[in-house]
């Protein structure tokens, strides 16, 4: 797996580009299913890769990070912040999150099991790009994303002094 928070790369870069999309669901849909990884790896378990970081693993994980996403939105009030909560566009973007997981780690290694329970064929993408070529992908999607949402967020900036500045114009004339 490429270290966990590599992952987000993809998450970002891809609200970025469809913002609308649950960035919330998205982005722990990048990363959770490496629980799995992470119980392998304290157990001392091999290999680190099991069945759950296949199809069925995004199944089994795609209604916990829904409801992660929900209760983040009710806990932390971010309606304010962010768009409406939609279990619709929530269901989407996990999914969307936990299908790159498996994607790019089953780059990574062969004893990924990709199509796991409909095929037990290991390795269907091992070795099509390098290690070091997987990070660098994920490293530039998430530098391009966080530009990407940074020019959004200034041009909405930018949009709203603009609308604030044509209400005072029309307020000044409405009183003159």
């Amino acid at each position: 797996m490429p270290f966990t928070p590599f992952h987000l790369g993809f998450g970002v870069f891809v609200f970025s580009i469809l913002i609308f999309l649950d960035p919330i669901a998205l982005l722990i849909g990048t990363i959770l299913i490496d629980v799995e990884a992470f119980m392998r790896l304290v157990l001392n378990l091999t290999p680190l890769h099991g069945i759950l970081h296949s199809l069925l693993g995004v199944m089994v994980f795609f209604l916990p990070t829904v409801l992660i996403s929900w209760g983040c939105y009710k806990i932390f009030k971010l309606e304010r912040y962010l768009r409406k909560f939609n279990w619709g566009i929530s269901i989407i973007s996990s999914l969307i999150g936990l299908f790159s997981h498996i994607f790019f780690d089953t780059i990574l290694y062969s004893e990924m099991m990709m199509f796991y329970p409909f095929s037990r064929k290991k390795g269907i993408l091992f070795g099509i790009i390098s290690v070091r070529m997987d990070y660098y992908i994920l490293t530039i999607l998430f530098c391009t994303g966080i530009i990407v949402l940074g020019i959004r967020y200034m041009i909405k900036r930018y949009k709203n002094k603009k609308e604030n500045e044509n209400q005072l114009l029309g307020e000044h004339k409405q009183i003159n």
